[in-house]
């Protein structure tokens, strides 16, 4: 019995059909190399990269001479407002700085009046967070948060500020035009912010860092219900008069009817927010939503396939308890519209109306 003869195969056709992990390895290799003999060049630099940003030119006069002090109190002070990743060549993940041409407080100080009459007093740039936001349904775009407070003498704190600033997004902006209109917006708030009388607000409790919120709405329909969960990490907004929020970081809807059930965990939203008292929020919702659904059999022996899927526009009016600075239970009620894109409305009704009860926690 004859043995079966192998295929030889040659070295050039080996290497031939492994040509492009060959010269994937030897130029991992050679940036390994040329990193560890070039400190200056070498791997640190290849991983990070640096974004310099401008601030508009009222903001790059001479600092005047000011009773006030300002200071840094950031984790990273000086000329760095933060690190984000990109993918640089398109495809590997790397970190960007983004600093400005000289220390924050520096900067800061050409901006303020000169005509400020706080001797003795000091000025504390306790957080300052630039990321983009692409989570709004309207206004995507570049944020700014943070928190400044200012210190008399002896330590106390005599009035704090919570900031909030979005640039909208334009088509081919450059990041770093978005980041120093930002912060020239932010400047000239606090330059402001400092002349106004500041011993009618109130202090805030806590410490300045993204509180959790977690809000289930329930939804009173003529046919049905509506619960929508979510959960979240936002940006302390006690002191701003009105703001947005987009969709957050985790969202359930399930929509129950005598007919037919939906699904969905994700959408696109925005939520409108007014302060109207010192107790209460108003609050306008629009959101769109992408799912499935599932029919009651005993209702419908066919559906055509379009049906499985649900498209829904919701709008939702409501005022809110949450009074500034509230840790706890928080409750609103309000008005709900649904428009049904799909299923076709010969399946579910294309609008339907209800009544809307929400119950939520938010801490801190």
């Amino acid at each position: 019995m004859s043995k079966t003869q192998q295929p030889k195969i040659s070295w050039g056709t080996a290497i031939q059909a492994h040509k492009g992990l060959i010269l994937l390895i030897i130029l991992v290799c050679t940036v390994l190399v040329t990193g560890a003999y070039s400190q200056e060049s070498g791997w640190s630099r290849f991983i990070a990269d640096t974004l310099v940003v401008n601030l508009p030119e009222d903001s790059t006069l001479t600092a005047p001479e000011l009773p006030l002090q300002v200071r840094d109190d950031r984790e990273t002070p000086g000329p760095v407002l933060g690190i984000r990743q990109i993918k640089k060549w398109r495809y590997i993940p790397v970190d960007q700085y983004l600093v400005l041409p000289e220390p924050l407080s520096a900067a800061l100080v050409k901006c303020l009046p000169i005509d400020i009459t706080r001797p003795g007093d000091t000025l504390v740039i306790d957080n300052i967070s630039l990321w983009y936001d692409g989570s709004p349904l309207f206004l995507q775009g570049w944020t700014l948060n943070g928190r400044t407070r200012l210190v008399d003498g002896g330590g106390a704190i005599v009035r704090d500020w919570q900031w909030e600033h979005r640039v909208k997004k334009k088509r081919k902006q450059k990041p770093e035009d978005a980041i120093g209109r930002l912060m020239g917006e932010w400047m000239s708030a606090q330059a402001k912010a400092l002349n106004e009388d500041i011993s009618i607000h109130e202090v805030s409790p806590y410490r300045y860092r993204r509180q959790l919120l977690f809000r289930v709405d329930t939804i009173i329909l003529p046919d049905g219900y509506i619960l929508d969960g979510r959960l979240s990490l936002d940006f302390p907004a006690d002191q701003l008069d009105r703001y947005i929020r987009g969709a957050p970081g985790m969202s359930i809807y399930y929509r129950k009817s005598s007919r037919h059930q939906d699904y969905s965990h994700r959408c696109k939203e925005q939520r409108w927010l007014i302060r109207l008292s010192t107790s209460w929020l108003g609050r306008l919702n629009c959101s769109f939503r992408v799912g499935g659904n599932s029919y009651n059999p005993d209702k419908f022996d066919y559906v055509d396939w379009c049906n499985i899927l649900l498209v829904n526009i919701g709008l939702i009016a409501a005022v809110e308890y949450r009074p500034r600075y509230h840790k706890g239970l928080f409750a609103d009620a309000g008005l709900h519209q649904s428009i049904n894109v799909l299923p076709l409305p010969e399946v579910v009704p294309r609008y339907e109306t209800g009544l809307l009860l929400t119950v939520g926690v938010v801490l801190p």
